[in-house]
């Protein structure tokens, strides 16, 4: 049985763009994907008691391929009083260390156009200026291997999308 793990990530970038980069990655890779919508209950914060709250859900699970399983659903929570963060959530067969699913996460981020772990002060403020989330947020995407500091964006392409042993991955699962 392979093992499951998920990823949250905190992006600047919307819900949308980050669902529409995945699915032009998983459609060059020609991967099969099925659209799931839902909803969520999330904590919101009001003064000092936390209020449940349902958050409409977005995702993509890809149904064929060597990532077989792997899904993403994003969703936009309010922390505080106003503003909100959006969450991007990977379940991913074998784990987040899986080097695939590396290599897709960088070809994910290279495409968006603007940094995901950087907010502006805005709307660092809206939300709240001193959440951890700021900082939680460039550490996952450090553990990720990105260079999270002033100079590491625009990040720079390493290697083609999709992958030449894409197609070699799966055969060999399928001789499996």
């Amino acid at each position: 049985m392979v093992r499951k793990a998920t990823l949250d990530l905190e992006v600047s970038v919307s819900s949308i763009q980050a669902i529409r980069l995945f699915r032009e990655l998983a459609e060059e890779a020609g991967w099969s994907l099925q659209r799931h919508e839902g909803s969520r209950l999330v904590d919101r914060f009001a003064i000092i008691m936390p209020m449940a709250q349902s958050a409409r859900t977005l995702g993509l699970k890809v149904l064929d391929g060597p990532m077989r399983g792997m899904e993403l659903t994003c969703w936009s929570e309010t922390r505080g009083s106003s503003g909100a963060v959006n969450i991007a959530s990977w379940l991913v067969p074998g784990g987040p260390e899986e080097p695939l699913f590396r290599t897709l996460v960088h070809h994910w981020v290279v495409r968006m156009d603007r940094c995901p772990w950087r907010w502006s002060f805005g709307e660092r403020s809206k939300v709240g200026y001193l959440l951890p989330v700021w900082r939680q947020s460039r550490r996952r995407f450090s553990k990720l291997g990105f260079n999270t500091k002033k100079s590491g964006w625009p990040v720079e392409l390493q290697g083609h999308w999709p992958l030449e042993r894409l197609s070699d991955m799966a055969s060999n699962e399928e001789e499996e």
